[in-house]
């Protein structure tokens, strides 16, 4: 496998496979509700939602940390400025945050709060509170943004040179501490959470040959999902640390499995999902709220039922970001600074 890591057109697919199921694995995440008048969900509907929220996440971020050394790696000059590298993640980042969250904010006041399940106050206090508190944000998918703008500075200065181990160790530490942390501004717990699975990106990057050597191999496939079983099989304990242990294992497994899954299909030329996300996954993610948060109002009406809503809020949320996506980079271009383009 060191030789498709070696290609750059490879490395480049194969990235991009893992940025459409990382997006892919959102949306899915995202279009099984609540069910009407506090009924239990429906087990495959739990399981699955379990399931991806166990690493869709922390995707993400390995993802993120690995092709911030993949830039530094290329020798681009304006990569190593740190204030181009600020302004360039604030305009992709910060700049659809206030945007996105603004049309999110002033939706949810004069249509959909009746509908919320968080429904939103009115005013600037709270308008202003939105943005300072992610999780507050009336589209509450957009805390990723300031939690990832956040983790890619501190991200910059611990990835610039070769990630060793130590930083490993001490980003570690720190993710621990978030769990006894709750500091919501900023979602900065989130941050210390995250930073560990940025760093842990860089570090693949930086000893990726071995990584990938080691990871295609039928016996870690098979030692992985054997871990897998084992660690979702156990109880959960009551020390909170054990439990997190559990979790952030657990969240490398399936990070690493997916790894095998997308150089397995890049490595015969396929694409995830035939491609549809390539180059619009962000995209997709940042407009996916509109168009799920519409087809769920259906179901709360009483109009559709429980698997039918889930099926359009996932069809939706592809169909038209991409439709959206499409429209402003073909004719208002202006707009494609508000979505990260």
């Amino acid at each position: 496998m060191s030789c498709l890591m070696k290609n750059n057109e490879k490395k480049i697919t194969y990235i991009s496979f893992l940025q459409s199921f990382a997006v892919f694995l959102v949306l899915v995440g995202h279009c099984l509700p609540n069910m009407n008048n506090g009924l239990a969900k429906p087990i495959w509907a739990t399981a699955t939602h379990h399931f991806v929220y166990m690493f869709h996440m922390p995707l993400f971020f390995i993802i993120g940390g690995f092709l911030l050394k993949n830039q530094f790696n290329n020798n681009r000059k304006t990569i190593y400025n740190f204030k181009i590298f600020c302004t360039n993640k604030f305009k992709k980042l910060i700049i659809p945050y206030f945007s996105i969250g603004t049309i999110a904010y002033l939706l949810k006041v004069f249509i959909f709060n009746k509908f919320a399940y968080r429904p939103a106050e009115v005013g600037i206090i709270p308008y202003i509170k939105s943005f300072l508190i992610p999780w507050d944000n009336p589209n509450i998918y957009l805390w990723f943004l300031p939690t990832f703008f956040i983790v890619s500075i501190l991200g910059f200065i611990i990835c610039k040179n070769k990630v060793k181990l130590k930083f490993l160790i001490i980003t570690f530490i720190i993710s621990i501490l978030s769990k006894y942390t709750d500091i919501s501004i900023l979602n900065i717990s989130g941050v210390f959470y995250y930073l560990f699975f940025f760093v842990v990106g860089a570090y693949i990057f930086d000893n990726k040959d071995k990584f990938f050597d080691v990871i295609y191999q039928k016996k870690n496939i098979i030692f992985n999902i054997i871990i897998f079983v084992v660690l979702y099989c156990l109880p959960k304990y009551d020390i909170n640390l054990l439990n997190y242990l559990k979790q952030i294992i657990i969240a490398l497994v399936l990070i690493n499995l997916s790894f095998c899954l997308s150089l397995f299909f890049t490595k015969s030329g396929k694409k995830f999902m035939f491609g549809i996300f390539d180059n619009t996954y962000y995209q997709v993610y940042l407009l996916s709220w509109f168009f799920q948060t519409g087809t769920r109002v259906f179901y709360q009406l009483h109009l559709i039922n429980y698997i039918t809503v889930c099926f359009f809020m996932l069809l939706v949320s592809i169909i038209f970001s991409l439709l959206i996506n499409f429209l402003i980079k073909k004719y208002l271009k202006f707009l494609k600074i508000f979505i990260g383009l």
